[in-house]
């Protein structure tokens, strides 16, 4: 019994397939798919150019992986474990509201631990696809109401915690998608006057 997994040793390839059991990893074909997404969009995530990237055969795709949309699941998912939990973490952590909001901005900054092309990747995906389009909605909510909370936490009143979190969020979304190409040494520069719109510092 293999509990309704599907037999690697019925898929095309199996003969390499064996030998490719460890490598590469689960992760390793997830950051594959992760660039190809950033590349060419949900359509290039193909498994016979994915094993090809990673210079195995179709075959040891299937050790790792039921089929594509079991990949494309775990694609979901490594961005909500990247991007998504990230931002909240970066906002739970303890300090005044300025001090939580400038970890968020140098979150933003920093893109080291927060992809925007990844970010926009997912964006684009969710614009074809209904049940990616419900979790990003998901996840962009939730980020709101983190946002959110800080205000409250603060003093503000809920009508203006909201508008504040969603044009702190809404501000920096279209960032993105404006792709205005700024250096970390101009993005830094505006952050005082953020500061002081946003939440009255700086």
């Amino acid at each position: 019994m293999n509990g309704g997994m599907p037999n690697p040793r019925s898929m095309p390839g199996h003969a390499q397939a064996t030998s490719e059991r460890d490598t590469p990893v689960e992760k390793d074909w997830i950051a594959a798919a992760r660039e190809m997404l950033i590349e060419g969009g949900i359509a290039a995530v193909e498994i016979n150019p994915l094993a090809a990237r990673l210079g195995v055969t179709r075959g040891g795709f299937y050790w790792r992986f039921k089929n594509r949309q079991d990949l494309l699941d775990h694609l979901l998912l490594d961005w909500e474990n990247s991007n998504a939990r990230h931002f909240l973490d970066r906002l739970a952590e303890p300090g005044a509201l300025a001090e939580r909001m400038q970890r968020l901005i140098d979150l933003w900054i920093e893109e080291r631990q927060f992809d925007p092309r990844l970010e926009a990747a997912i964006r684009q995906w969710a614009r074809i696809d209904p049940a990616v389009h419900k979790r990003v909605r998901s996840v962009d909510l939730g980020r709101i109401k983190a946002i959110a909370d800080l205000y409250l936490e603060d003093g503000y009143d809920t009508y203006d915690a909201e508008a504040r979190a969603r044009i702190t969020y809404f501000h920096q979304i279209g960032y993105y998608t404006l792709e205005l190409g700024e250096s970390t040494e101009e993005r830094r520069a505006m952050l005082p006057h953020y500061s002081r719109v946003l939440f009255g510092t700086g």
